[in-house]
């Protein structure tokens, strides 16, 4: 069941920049007039409790006749501030501009409107654009499923995540004891068609009994905001296997070019020690797709450390199994997300 969220602010302190850059989204370009070609492009947003800087990068057409460039950038129903260009001469064609403005939590979300006037020996020429700034982002609500979870002796119990998140970066999530230290790194949580975030991981049947709670990050430009819902684990009716837990943790690079190779990375763990020889299954889900595929195998070294490269094709998920045996549980990691560039 989707519940009301408690929401608690993380942000990071201290101003934000965001970089501007061709793999951003791009703002819808009005007359962008004869100095510039194509769009704007920006991921302006409104942020959660501070003043930020954000950036937005454009296109010069023959920037070596150029003298000056200088703008300035109207919010909804707000008054006009400047835009800081970083223009150097060129010889180039064309050349990337980039332009920083600020943006405070009280501002409008909506479309601003950019003029920038481009100046080349006489009186400067105005160019309109229009920047889409998002919206603040939120946590709205999210819930466990299901919820009471009844283990089951001698078996994995799958408990599934799904979190209704706006306008953030990134969602992950973790599920967490309020009866113990245990917990479960969901990692990075995936958006379905209908706009949640989903994630799964498996309770064993020794797993806490008891009060749990939920936590949601929603982070973008280095502010972050957590979700807090709580829900139930029951014992097992015919009482708990004798196996030893494992744990598996994991490491992927966030954004990586089309063709590089993807080193995933981590530690098997039995127990509280390390799981040396052990073979380990790799998974990949494809951005968009419904089920894991098996990638290959990888084995921990004596220290418990496995490490294994693939080629990036597309953007996706990374997980790594731990398969059980007659005397040890299994695990899974948390799920990484890669994001392939082209």
């Amino acid at each position: 069941m989707m519940k009301r969220m408690r929401l608690f602010l993380a942000a990071a302190t201290g101003a934000v920049l965001l970089v501007g850059g061709a793999h951003l989204p791009a703002a819808n370009a009005a007359t962008a007039g004869p100095d510039f070609s194509g769009a704007a492009s920006s991921d302006a947003f409104i942020p959660l409790d501070k003043d930020i800087q954000v950036s937005v990068t454009l296109t010069l057409r023959d920037p070596g006749t150029v003298t000056s460039i200088a703008g300035h950038i109207t919010p909804p129903g707000g008054s006009q501030r400047a835009v800081t260009f970083d223009f150097a001469p060129s010889t180039a064609a064309e050349a990337v501009v980039t332009g920083r403005f600020g943006i405070g939590k009280d501002d409008a979300a909506g479309e601003w409107r950019m003029s920038v006037q481009v100046a080349r020996g006489g009186a400067p020429r105005s160019n309109a654009f229009v920047i889409n700034v998002s919206a603040r982002q939120g946590i709205s609500d999210a819930g466990v499923s299901p919820n009471p979870v009844r283990l089951v002796k001698g078996k994995d119990v799958k408990v599934s995540v799904k979190a209704g998140v706006t306008d953030a970066g990134s969602v992950s999530a973790k599920l967490v004891s309020q009866e113990s230290d245990e917990s479960f790194d969901l990692g990075d949580l995936e958006q379905g068609t209908d706009g949640y975030f989903r994630g799964i991981t498996y309770f064993s049947d020794d797993t806490t009994t008891g009060d749990w709670k939920l936590e949601v990050y929603a982070t973008r430009g280095g502010q972050s905001l957590k979700g807090v819902a709580s829900f139930t684990v029951e014992a097992p009716a015919r009482g708990t296997s004798k196996k030893a837990r494992a744990r598996v943790t994991i490491d992927a690079p966030a954004k990586v070019k089309k063709g590089a190779p993807v080193k995933v990375s981590g530690k098997v763990y039995r127990g509280a020690k390390k799981y040396p020889n052990k073979r380990l299954e790799v998974y990949f889900k494809a951005k968009g797709t419904s089920a894991y595929k098996l990638l290959g195998f990888v084995k921990s070294n004596s220290a418990g450390r496995y490490a294994k490269s693939y080629q990036a094709k597309k953007d996706g998920y990374f997980r790594v199994k731990s398969p059980g045996t007659a005397r040890t549980r299994s695990a899974l990691s948390p799920q990484e997300f890669v994001d392939v560039r082209p």
